[in-house]
């Protein structure tokens, strides 16, 4: 089937693509500044970003774009890779430093085969970039292609960024491509070898890859290209992990992770935690679903911790350590799909509940621990019990089958308030602000303990969803977008047991 099929392309990169020192590594929870600052970042914003990211719990702490050059906005300095001093006075060395006594790793941004029109290396050199002579530039992100098919501009990308590379304790890199390739043409090249150039181009981005990666074995690189339009087996060959979108919309990201998913492990696919309303598309997703879905991949954060409110930094330090307890699993597990919002889609107009839900499953290798994930579109009266069914356990083995304990705030659930107060409570009151401080609706319990076969061929009978009947902690609050984890252990007396019976047989 396509779990099987997928699952041997997955063996197949991680043993046989994914190379060097991060190949057999857990990947690091990381905090990146976009979201957070854009381009305006200046070292003392950056440093309390960074605190706030320790506290929460994250490892590796990335500056994004806006570091160099006169870099205020994205039409100026590509290719100029000098730090700006007046925003880092210390330079990359002296904020690394800083960083690594908070406890963090650093890591940073670079586009390397972009140039503005406005920067010192266009001026000086306005023939290496990708354009067609006497004609009018198709400009993209207000930045050109230079033409990595020209020896001497692989030779100044290297040099350049072994420069920037080796100027601080830098440990993880993303390298971006931002803009459409188009206007194919060097001026390296004769007219009728211009069908040359794309294939040139790749070759010399390889080199240019191969030989940063060499010079910087332990260096964590993330390759990345407006998100994920570069995502393939070539770049995975020298950067293990790969940005799977510039889009961090979860329900966006939870069909683009799951297409991922036919052909690449999910410890390759790099995935974000980002602010609502979400940056691309103005969509409101809970944030338990946004964890829930970056879980699955090498989850990290894109958002300003500084800004969050107290409730919601207390749930990312909360997901962050559970993402750790469970990250060997949702990293080097064995991925499954179950049910996509893609199937039965041609059935949609006899029912408005097909194609509404997502399943995922990853199961260790030995099959002791599994993480799921459930996840709806959007609510549809009358479909308030919903199953969920594992995939990849030990038959035989009896499992511990349970969620996470979550409360909910008292604003969900609108005027509905008033038919358990006392008095009356108005919508946007200080009266609703300051019960809603106080008193959090406690979420659903799942817990029972199964065999793995009751677990994968019968499922799991969840607890009712909210269906306008009243809400306990019996209820399951699953509003549109709602996700929920799963977590599944083979109960070791169980295992002692089998082992034993094992034996004397």
């Amino acid at each position: 089937g396509y779990n099987g099929m997928s699952q041997c392309m997955h063996a197949f990169v991680r043993e046989h693509i994914v190379r060097g020192a991060f190949k057999n590594k857990v990947r690091p929870v990381l905090l990146n500044s976009w979201e957070a600052a854009y381009f305006d970042i200046n070292e003392r914003n950056l440093l309390a970003l960074a605190k706030k990211a320790k506290e929460a719990g994250v490892e590796l702490f990335v500056m994004d774009d806006g570091w160099f050059g006169e870099r205020n906005d994205d039409a100026h300095s590509l290719g100029d890779w000098e730090v700006n001093e007046k925003k880092l006075p210390g330079g990359l060395a002296g904020l690394g430093r800083k960083i690594k006594a908070l406890g963090l790793d650093f890591g940073i941004w670079v586009e390397p085969e972009m140039v503005n029109v406005n920067s010192h290396l266009y001026q000086a050199h306005p023939d290496w970039t990708i354009e067609i002579p006497g004609k009018p530039h198709a400009e993209g992100r207000n930045q050109r292609i230079l033409d990595l098919t020209r020896t001497e501009v692989q030779d100044y990308i290297i040099e350049t960024m072994t420069k920037v590379f080796s100027s601080a304790e830098i440990s993880y890199v993303k390298w971006d491509m931002n803009r459409t390739f188009t206007d194919y043409y060097s001026g390296a090249l004769p007219p009728e070898r211009q069908g040359e150039v794309a294939h040139r181009y790749v070759l010399g981005l390889y080199r240019c890859m191969r030989e940063l990666t060499a010079r910087f074995p332990d260096i964590l690189f993330e390759g990345c290209s407006a998100g994920g339009n570069r995502f393939d087996l070539g770049i995975l060959s020298y950067f293990p992990q790969i940005w799977a979108s510039d889009d961090t919309d979860a329900l966006c990201r939870a069909e683009i992770q799951t297409g991922y998913s036919y052909g690449y492990p999910m410890s390759v696919v790099s995935a974000h935690v980002s602010a609502c309303p979400n940056h691309q598309t103005l969509r409101v997703t809970p944030l338990e679903t946004r964890f829930a879905v970056a879980a699955f991949g090498i989850c990290g954060y894109e958002c300003n911790f500084c800004d969050l409110s107290r409730e919601d930094f207390a749930a990312v330090k909360a997901q962050i350590a559970l993402y750790k307890q469970w990250r060997e699993v949702l990293q080097k597990g064995r991925f499954y799909r179950g049910r996509t919002f893609g199937e039965g889609a041609h059935e949609s107009v006899l029912s408005q509940s097909v194609g509404n839900q997502m399943e995922w499953t990853c199961v260790s290798e030995d099959q002791t621990r599994a993480v799921g994930m459930l996840m709806q579109k959007l609510v549809v009266p009358n479909t308030q019990y919903h199953s969920y069914q594992a995939k990849g356990l030990k038959p035989d083995a009896r499992y511990h089958f349970y969620n996470r304990s979550l409360k909910y705030n008292i604003k969900d659930f609108g005027d509905l308030v008033n038919t358990v107060s006392p008095v009356h409570i108005r919508q946007d009151s200080l009266a609703l602000d300051l019960i809603a401080r106080f008193k959090k609706m406690d979420g659903e319990i799942e817990d029972c303990h199964a065999a793995g076969d009751m677990l994968m061929y019968h499922g799991v009978k969840l607890k009712q969803a909210f269906g306008g009947t009243g809400y306990n902690n019996e209820v399951r609050y699953f509003q549109d977008f709602a996700a929920r984890m799963y977590f599944m252990e083979e109960e070791k007396e169980h295992a002692d047991s089998g082992e034993a019976e094992e034996k004397e047989r």
